[in-house]
């Protein structure tokens, strides 16, 4: 029987063509991911709350603005000013904010201190447009509320605690004036608040928050402030 020469067979593609697909495949399959992450992210809804109470601490006590724009509370001509160079995205900073500086309000109330608050945007994520987002609701009186907000979102948000979405979607919440609150995040002018922040912080040489100074001297013991509760300004509350 005549015999049927053998079909060639067909060369096997190179092994680097092989791997070039499947390094393809898997650049794809990750772009897919990444791309249904980023959607994610986007659209997710974000929660605002306000927390029962924000503001309520401050009413009737004066506020005003530093020649640099930071948030002041209290009477300019107090005898004792206290600074606090502070980052919302500290935790240290928020354990001051809910615990001692509250028991500062009556003293501030009586005109014996006068309290500044000064944002630091570049310590923590987020710190930055949480740092704008108070100051431009304190464009509408509600600096202080917002500030009240803002550390309570630190304690109740393990991620995107500062998206601003939520900074936007809280200021809304606090019965804000949206289209002048967009405008003052576009301007200038907060932006510039933030970088005499930032340079000030660099020229006391300081390395974290918080911070705090009393009339220009670095408190080293927060007993120091401790002893501004007392009526007579002297050491007698502090343990």
């Amino acid at each position: 029987m005549p015999q049927t020469a053998p079909s060639p067979k067909q060369p096997s593609p190179p092994a680097t063509h092989v791997r070039l697909r499947g390094w393809l495949i898997v650049s794809a399959l990750l772009l897919i991911v990444i791309g249904a992450g980023v959607f994610y992210y986007l659209l997710r809804p974000l929660d605002a709350p306000i927390p029962a109470g924000a503001g309520s601490h401050y009413q009737g006590l004066e506020q005003g603005y530093t020649s640099q724009g930071f948030p002041r509370l209290g009477r300019a001509d107090a005898p004792v000013l206290i600074e606090e160079f502070s980052s919302y995205a500290c935790p240290h900073c928020r354990e001051f904010h809910e615990g001692r500086f509250v028991t500062l309000l009556d003293a501030i109330g009586a005109g014996r201190v006068q309290f500044v608050f000064i944002p630091i945007p570049n310590i923590g994520w987020g710190a930055g447009d949480a740092a704008k987002g108070a100051l431009c609701a304190g464009e509408q009186g509600q600096f202080w509320t917002m500030t009240d907000v803002l550390f309570d979102w630190q304690r109740r948000f393990l991620t995107s605690t500062f998206d601003m979405r939520r900074i936007r979607k809280g200021a809304q919440a606090l019965g804000l004036n949206m289209a002048a609150f967009d405008a003052c995040l576009k301007r200038d002018t907060v932006q510039l608040v933030l970088e005499q922040a930032r340079q000030e912080f660099t020229r006391r040489g300081l390395t974290g928050t918080p911070s705090f100074f009393i009339n220009g001297r670095k408190v080293e013991d927060y007993h120091e402030l401790d002893a501004l509760v007392s009526p007579q300004g002297d050491d007698s509350t502090a343990p």
